[in-house]
């Protein structure tokens, strides 16, 4: 599509969805029609999948006007669920669920269906997708230096010729269970955020976005902070404003950053967020840039 064809078509989509700053809006699509951002779905939206369709929506607009978005979930807590059915104990060691072999079969099984919702939705709306699992060998992870937490991986490596070879209408749904780096590994669990990191730096994306339970980093007075520069994240893990599960969320947008990523946003996984912080001035949530962009006033 022209970028004239993505403004027209902009315009009318802007409207039906309600986007208050319209003219704003416009901007960015026109500024990134012809990119590629990578979602990584989370907070209440992957807790409660009756929201899913909302996102969806926004996921289709984006692609109507240009902007290939690449979908990653996990499904920590539907894991849960069917590891209490099935009377598995649930541990965690320093945040990080153990992985038995049995768990990982379960969790490719779980977040599976979580894949095939997902494309229902997006099929719905008559578009296609395509489903990498970790039989697909999409991404590759090796197994943690931990030995107690089983099965647990960090990626490592992605196959990009995968998605770079995808037809125009097709949305790829990325899930967090991934195929290993050598011949006979069963695969890993691996952190969601990890894997929309590496996806991102490895595509060239211009944005990484990450769903949360929470607005995004506040500062000491519990105030969302907008917008802020890599060292002005380092100055606040040093200082622990930043801290605990908030830390590996924030160092993987860095390392995206320092991968190529033009932008990395932190936003509460809730209808339409993620879509409000990319269109709008104000935004949503908190966005991260590198120091030069923010010394060259361009936040």
């Amino acid at each position: 599509m022209s970028k004239l064809g993505s403004i027209k078509t902009a315009r009318k989509l802007l409207k039906k969805h309600e986007l208050s700053e319209l003219r704003a809006a416009i901007n960015y699509i026109n500024a990134f029609s012809g990119k590629r951002f990578v979602l990584k779905i989370g907070g209440s939206i992957l807790d409660d999948l009756s929201l899913l369709p909302s996102l969806i929506e926004d996921v289709i607009f984006l692609k109507k006007v240009g902007i290939d978005v690449v979908l990653v979930h996990g499904g920590g807590c539907h894991l849960n669920q069917a590891m209490e059915e099935k009377n598995l104990k649930i541990n965690r060691i320093r945040g990080l669920r153990v992985t038995s072999a049995e768990v990982l079969e379960l969790a490719a099984r779980v977040f599976a269906e979580v894949s095939r919702k997902i494309k229902t939705e997006i099929e719905r709306r008559g578009y296609h997708s395509i489903i990498f699992g970790r039989e697909t060998g999409l991404v590759k992870s090796e197994r943690i230096d931990s030995p107690e937490l089983g099965f647990v991986g960090v990626p490592r490596a992605v196959e990009v010729s995968l998605l770079d070879n995808l037809a125009d209408k097709v949305i790829p749904i990325v899930s967090a269970v991934t195929a290993g780096t050598q011949p006979g590994d069963p695969g890993f669990n691996v952190n969601a955020d990890d894997v929309a990191g590496i996806l991102a730096s490895s595509l060239g994306a211009e944005k990484l976005i990450l769903m949360t339970d929470v607005e995004g980093v506040l500062d000491e007075n519990g105030s969302l902070l907008s917008t802020l520069s890599v060292s002005q994240v380092e100055a606040l893990i040093e200082k622990k404003i930043i801290h605990g599960g908030m830390i590996p969320k924030v160092e993987t947008c860095l390392q995206a950053l320092k991968g190529g990523v033009q932008k990395c946003h932190i936003v509460k996984g809730s209808t339409h967020s993620f879509i409000d912080e990319i269109l709008t001035d104000a935004g949503v949530g908190t966005e991260f840039v590198r120091d030069d962009l923010a010394a060259q006033g361009r936040l």
